[in-house]
C-alpha cells in the first residue's frame, strides 16, 4: 500500500473522533462525544476520557458530599449497587464506600505518545513547550482579519507555511528549535511528500497495529485546533472570511514533526532512549476508577428523577382537577427552551392570565435570514436541519435614503474601528492613537460600568435620532422564497403539532428569543439552540407574517384548519437576559388591533418582571426584593461591560418533558425543564409525535450533554474560566496568550449546573413511542446507548412508565426505592431554598 492511501485511512479514523469546532459566529450547542454517540455512553466516556485528558464523571470526593448532603439518596445508590453487585449482602454501601477497590472494574486506558511519560517523570511541562511554538503558527496561519499584517502564505498550503516558518526562525527562538530544523532537514533531504514523512513519523513512534491511533493521540494534543483546521476543512464557508487551504493531512504531519523534535530535545535532555521511556506504563488517570464513578453518577442522576417524578406524578394523576378558566383573550406561542419554563409560568398567573404553547423555536422556517446590512445570512434552523432557502429583509416603501444613510453610517464606523484597532498595536502611532482614544473614551466607559443599562438606552436613542433604522419587512414572496402553500404547510405543521387547533384567542403571540451581553465571546451559546444560537426574530416575524395571510388560511381552512378571521398573530422578542418583551413589526399590524397589543404588552411588562425576580434569586449580587430593582438588575447584567454571566443559561435543565400543558401547568419546575406543546388526543398514529420529538427532543440532549461535559471537567472538555480567555484569529478563544483553542462552555456558564443525562418524558401511546425508537436512527442511539433516560406518560391514565432497554415499565416498580415514597411538597431538588448562588468575583 502506498503512502498515500494508508495515511488517507489513518485520517479517515481519526476525523469522526475529533471535537465538532465551529467558529464562534457559528457556535452551536452539541454533544461535545456527538461523533461517537454511535456506542453506548459507558464505553465511549472511557475513551473520550484518554483522548480529551478529561473526567467524563464527577470526583468521588463530590459524590460523597452528595451524599452527606442528601441530594444522593442513600436507598438509591443502594439499589444500584445492588443491580450492579448482586448478592454483596445489606452492608454493600459500606463497603463501597469504605473499599475503593470495589467496583473498581473498568481498566485504565494506556497512553501511547512520550509526552505524559516526560511529563510524570521530569516535570517538563510539555504541552506548554508544544503550544509556545505551534499554536502562533496555526493561529496566524486560519486567522480571519484579527493581524494587522496579513499572512503572505494564506494562499498557499499550511505545510508549506510551516516549512517557511521553522527555516526563517533563529536557532535561539526556542530551545527544541535545532531538534525540529535537523528533523525537517532530514525529511527534505530524503525528498519525501507529505503523506510520506506522516507515515516515517508514525512508523518511528507508533505500536505495530495502532498507527492510527498513535495519530489520533497527536491530533488530541491540540484537541480544539485540529477540530478547527477539520471544520474548515470539511465546511469552508464556516469561515468568517475566507477559508485558508488548511487540511487535516498538513496539520497532522505539522504535529508529528513537531511533537517528535521535542520528543528528541528532551529525551536528549535527560539522557534517555526513546524505547526505554516507552517501555515505562503510562495510564490516563482520567480513566481510573470509571466503574465507581458510573454507579455514583447512576445514583445521581436516579436521585433526581425519581424525587422529580414523584413530584410530578401528583399532577399527572387522573382525578387531579385541571384549573378552570374562561376562553383566553391572549395566547402565546413561545420556545421551549428551559429559560422560557419560568417566563411562562409568570405570563399564564393571575396577574397575566396568557395561555401559553412550547415548539421549538425556530417555528418550522427552515431558512437563513438576510438581514439589511448584515455581512453574510446567518442560520436560523438547528443544526440538524439543512435550511431550504435564504430569505432576505428588505426595506419598505419610502425607506431607501434612511437605509442609505444608515449604511453609509454603518460602513463609516466600522472602518473607523478598524483603524483605531490597527493602528493602537503599531510601535509608534499605538502610542499616540491608544493615549487619544483612552481619553476620548474614558467618561463614557466610566458611565457604562455605573450606568450599564442607562448608557446603552442613550447611545441607541442617539443613534436613532441620527441614523434612524429603516422600516423592513421580510421577503417571503421573492424569487426563492416561500411559496403559499409551503407557507400553509409551515404554520399547520406547528399548530398541528402543539395541539392549537381550535380555541384560538383573539391575539396569539409568536414569541422568539434571544440574549444581549457585552464584551462576551460566548454570546451565541445564550441564544436559541434552535436557531443554531442566533436570535429568533426573524423566524417569528416570519411566522406571524405566513399565519396571518388570508391566502394562507384559506389554504388551511380547505384542510379543515379554521383560524378565525379575529385571531391576530403578533410577532414577539423576548430577550432572556435583559428579561425585556418586544413587539415587533408593530408598523404592519393593523391600526384598529394596537390597542389588544398594548394590552399585550403590558400583560408581558408584568411576566417579565415577575420573571426577573425569580432569576435574581440566583444571582449573588442580585437584589432579594422588589420587582422594579430586579428588573433594573437584569438590565444592568446584559449591558455590564464586565459582567462574566450575563444569565446562567440552560444550568441545571434537566428534564424535557412533550405532552399537554395541563400535565405541569399546576407545577413548579424551576426552570429545569424543557417543555414542548403536543396533544396525543389530537393525533392518529404518532405523526404529530414524530414532528414533536425529532424536533426537539436531539436539540435537548445537545444542550444537556454540552453542559454535563463542560461541567464534570470544565479544563478538558470546557472553555475554563472566561477571565483569561481572548479571541483569536475570529475563529474561537484560547486562554491566555497561547494554548489550544477551547471548547465546551466557560465556567461562568455551568457553575450551578448539576452534570446529569437529561430525563425525557413524552405524553404518548406505547406503540408510536416504541415505532421511533426503531426507526429514528438517531433516537435509537441515543435511548439505545442511554445518553438520555426515556419515560412515557399514558395520555389515558396519565400512568408514568420508563424504558428499561426493552420495553416501558411502571417507574416504581422499576425503580422500588421509590414505591412508598410520596411527594405533594416541593422536592429540594427545585426548591430554592436548597439552591446557593455560585456567583463569585471571578
Amino acid at each position: 500500500m502506498n503512502s498515500t492511501s494508508l495515511v488517507d485511512g489513518w485520517l479517515n479514523e481519526c476525523r469522526p473522533k475529533l471535537p465538532i469546532q465551529n467558529p464562534l459566529w457559528a457556535f452551536i450547542h452539541n454533544n461535545i462525544l456527538l461523533n461517537l454517540e454511535d456506542r453506548p455512553f459507558r464505553e465511549v466516556v472511557r475513551e473520550a476520557a484518554a483522548l480529551y485528558r478529561a473526567r467524563p464523571y464527577e470526583t468521588e470526593a463530590f459524590y460523597r458530599s452528595e451524599l452527606g448532603r442528601g441530594r444522593i439518596r442513600r436507598d438509591c445508590l443502594e439499589a444500584v449497587l445492588a443491580e450492579a453487585l448482586p448478592g454483596g449482602g445489606p452492608d454493600r454501601v459500606e463497603r463501597f464506600l469504605a473499599d475503593p477497590a470495589v467496583a473498581n472494574t473498568v481498566a485504565p486506558v494506556a497512553l501511547l505518545r512520550l509526552a505524559p511519560r516526560l511529563d510524570a517523570g521530569y516535570h517538563v511541562s510539555y504541552d506548554r513547550m508544544l503550544q509556545d511554538f505551534v499554536v502562533p503558527l496555526i493561529a496566524s496561519f486560519l486567522d480571519q482579519g484579527m493581524a494587522a499584517w496579513t499572512n503572505p502564505f494564506s494562499e498557499g498550503a499550511l505545510w508549506g507555511f510551516f516549512l517557511a516558518s521553522v527555516h526563517a526562525a533563529p536557532g535561539w527562538g526556542f530551545d527544541w528549535a535545532g531538534s525540529l530544523k535537523a528533523r525537517l532537514g532530514a525529511h527534505e533531504r530524503a525528498g519525501r511528500s507529505v503523506d510520506e514523512i506522516i507515515e516515517a513519523e508514525t512508523r518511528e513512534a507508533a505500536p505495530e497495529g495502532r498507527e492510527a491511533a498513535y495519530c489520533l493521540e497527536t491530533l488530541f494534543a491540540l484537541k480544539g485546533w485540529s477540530g478547527m483546521v477539520t471544520r474548515l476543512e470539511a465546511e469552508p464557508a464556516l469561515a468568517p472570511v475566507e477559508a485558508p487551504r488548511a487540511s487535516l493531512k498538513d496539520w497532522l504531519a505539522v504535529m508529528l514533526v513537531s511533537s517528535h523534535a521535542l520528543d528528541a530535545w528532551l529525551l536528549e535532555r535527560h539522557g534517555l532512549r526513546r524505547e526505554e521511556l516507552i517501555a515505562r506504563p503510562a495510564l490516563a488517570p482520567e480513566t481510573a476508577s470509571l466503574g465507581r464513578l458510573h454507579l455514583w453518577q447512576e445514583a445521581y442522576e436516579r436521585s433526581f428523577a425519581g424525587d422529580f417524578l414523584s413530584y410530578l406524578e401528583e399532577g399527572l394523576r387522573p382525578d387531579t382537577k385541571a384549573p378552570v378558566s374562561t376562553a383566553p383573550r391572549f395566547q402565546a406561542l413561545m420556545c421551549m427552551d428551559d429559560r422560557e419554563e419560568s417566563m411562562r409560568r409568570a405570563l399564564e398567573s393571575k396577574e397575566c392570565g396568557i395561555e401559553t404553547w412550547g415548539y421549538v423555536g425556530f417555528f418550522n422556517v427552515d431558512m437563513r435570514f438576510e438581514a439589511v446590512g448584515a455581512s453574510r445570512a446567518t442560520r436560523q434552523c438547528p443544526p440538524v436541519v439543512e435550511p431550504s432557502r435564504t430569505i432576505q429583509e428588505v426595506p419598505l416603501d419610502g425607506e431607501a435614503e434612511r437605509l442609505a444613510r444608515a449604511s453609509r453610517a454603518g460602513r463609516a464606523g466600522g472602518k473607523a474601528q478598524l483603524l483605531s484597532f490597527y493602528h493602537s498595536r503599531t510601535l509608534i502611532r499605538g502610542f499616540f492613537v491608544s493615549l487619544a482614544l483612552g481619553v476620548l473614551s474614558f467618561l463614557p466607559l466610566v458611565l457604562k460600568v455605573l450606568m450599564p443599562s442607562r448608557m446603552n438606552r442613550l447611545r441607541r436613542a442617539v443613534q436613532r435620532r441620527a441614523f434612524p433604522h429603516p422600516r423592513t419587512g421580510i421577503a417571503l414572496d421573492a424569487q426563492g422564497g416561500y411559496s403559499l402553500d409551503e407557507q400553509a404547510n409551515i404554520v399547520e405543521g406547528a399548530l398541528r403539532t402543539i395541539g392549537l387547533t381550535r380555541a384560538f384567542a383573539p391575539v396569539v403571540a409568536v414569541v422568539a428569543h434571544g440574549s444581549t451581553n457585552t464584551n462576551n465571546p460566548f454570546r451565541q451559546a445564550y441564544g436559541c439552540g434552535a436557531c443554531s444560537g442566533n436570535p429568533g426574530e426573524p423566524n417569528a416575524r416570519a411566522f406571524a407574517l405566513m399565519a396571518n395571510r388570508p391566502e394562507v388560511r384559506e389554504r388551511l381552512a380547505a384542510r379543515g384548519l379554521q383560524i378565525p378571521a379575529t385571531t391576530l398573530f403578533v410577532p414577539c422578542y423576548h430577550d432572556t437576559s435583559l428579561d425585556a418583551v418586544e413587539v415587533l413589526d408593530r408598523d404592519r399590524l393593523p391600526a384598529e388591533r394596537l390597542a389588544d397589543v398594548a394590552e399585550l404588552e403590558a400583560r408581558m411588562g408584568r411576566a417579565c418582571r415577575m420573571n426577573a425576580v425569580e432569576r435574581c434569586q440566583r444571582f449573588g449580587q442580585g437584589p432579594r426584593a422588589g420587582a422594579e430593582a430586579a428588573a433594573q438588575h437584569v438590565l444592568d447584567r446584559g449591558h455590564d461591560l464586565s459582567q462574566p454571566r450575563p444569565e446562567y443559561g440552560h444550568n441545571r435543565v434537566a428534564a424535557c418533558i412533550v405532552g399537554r400543558r395541563e400535565l405541569t401547568a399546576q407545577r413548579f419546575l424551576d426552570r429545569r425543564s424543557f417543555l414542548v406543546s403536543y396533544d396525543p388526543t389530537q393525533d392518529q398514529g404518532g405523526a404529530q409525535m414524530r414532528s414533536a420529538i425529532l424536533g426537539t427532543v436531539p436539540v435537548a440532549v445537545n444542550i444537556a450533554m454540552d453542559y454535563y461535559f463542560s461541567r464534570v471537567d470544565n479544563e478538558g472538555f470546557g472553555a475554563g474560566s472566561k477571565l483569561p480567555l481572548n479571541v483569536v484569529s475570529l475563529l474561537g478563544v484560547l486562554t491566555g496568550s497561547k494554548s489550544d483553542l477551547r471548547i465546551g462552555l466557560a465556567r461562568q456558564m455551568v457553575e450551578l449546573h448539576e452534570p446529569m443525562r437529561i430525563l425525557v418524558l413524552v405524553e404518548a401511546a406505547e406503540k408510536d413511542l416504541r415505532n421511533l425508537i426503531e426507526t429514528h436512527p438517531r433516537m435509537r442511539r441515543m435511548v439505545q446507548g442511554q445518553w438520555m433516560r426515556l419515560g412515557r406518560v399514558d395520555p389515558s391514565t396519565r400512568a408514568l412508565e420508563l424504558w428499561d432497554g426493552k420495553n416501558f415499565v411502571p417507574w416504581r416498580e422499576l425503580w422500588r426505592e421509590f414505591r412508598e415514597a410520596k411527594s405533594t411538597a416541593l422536592p429540594p431538588i427545585l426548591d430554592l431554598r436548597h439552591d446557593r448562588p455560585a456567583e463569585v468575583y471571578a
